[in-house]
């Protein structure tokens, strides 16, 4: 079956009426992007903010005519003239397949890979961690993730326990466990990233080692490496549970943090911890901390 795909270019004070008006076309889907390359990485809570170029989206069955949209958004649009319309046919395919075929093996410090189920690495005897496309954010191709990987690839992780502090996928739990870890912890929100890790903990057959928990309900032993790839500002709120997760002189790995956050970071945890200088890759930082005595 194909697809028409009906977007937008507009502004953010049109984008919620072209929503609007899409849904009453019959669009099974509509979503709304960034325009012109603005990313907000950190709304204030309950705000949703859009940017300064929005790209509103519906998707739309084969036998929907659409011969008839721009009409019908001008009748309701009168004299604004911040918009423009395009109608694209999308033929039916294995949207999986496509993200497989996108998701090339990706290598971490000396023999460490993230590779999906279809790719094999050129490397013998590497370490690999096999992951698919899911339900749960996490796939080792965003800065965020990419730094924690490489930092734990570049560590010894033998006889470690490890908490996943926003775990998403389990990517950084997983990987830990891989490389030697005896036992991981994966906390999240989200059931639908818990899913996702013991999913993908079953692929990479370490199922036994990983235990999934949500996040209102989760042992609070102490580990020897605590990870939290998270945002800045639950990383700040939440400073002092996840302090109190980490054994004296254990590790505590800290991203998700824009590198102007960094000095914010820091500050919540220096009482704590001792920094080592940040890991940066982009605008994005990854803050590696000992637990002081």
């Amino acid at each position: 079956m194909a697809w028409q795909q009906l977007t937008i270019a507009t502004n953010p004070d049109l984008a919620p009426l072209f929503e609007t008006l899409l849904e009453e076309l019959g669009s099974l889907s509509v979503t709304m992007t960034d325009g012109a390359d603005q990313p907000i990485y950190e709304p204030p809570l309950e705000t949703t903010p859009l940017w300064q170029q929005v790209v509103v989206t519906g998707l739309f069955d084969e036998q929907c005519d659409l011969n008839q949209a721009e009409q019908y958004f001008r009748q309701h649009l009168a004299t604004e003239k911040h918009w423009a319309l395009n109608i694209l046919r999308l033929e039916d395919q294995v949207w999986e397949r496509v993200w497989l075929d996108d998701f090339k093996p990706i290598k971490f410090s000396n023999n460490f890979w993230v590779c999906s189920t279809e790719h094999e690495v050129p490397e013998p005897n590497a370490t690999i961690m096999r992951l698919d496309p899911g339900l749960a954010f996490g796939t080792g191709t965003h800065p965020t993730t990419a730094l924690c990987l490489e930092w734990l690839a570049s560590h010894s992780m033998q006889n470690a326990r490890v908490v996943d502090f926003g775990c998403g996928s389990g990517i950084l739990a997983i990987a830990a466990l891989l490389l030697g870890a005896e036992h991981a912890i994966g906390i999240d929100i989200d059931p639908q990233a818990l899913t996702a890790s013991h999913n993908n903990a079953l692929l990479n057959k370490v199922q036994d080692k990983l235990q999934v928990f949500d996040a209102e309900q989760y042992p609070r032993d102490t580990a020897t490496h605590v990870i939290a790839n998270i945002l800045a500002e639950p990383l700040v709120t939440l400073a002092h549970d996840i302090s109190n997760l980490v054994e004296k002189n254990g590790h505590l790995l800290l991203s998700g943090i824009l590198t102007e956050q960094i000095e914010q970071v820091v500050n919540a945890y220096s009482d704590t911890f001792s920094f080592d200088p940040p890991l940066i890759k982009g605008e994005w930082a990854c803050l590696h901390g000992c637990k002081k005595n």
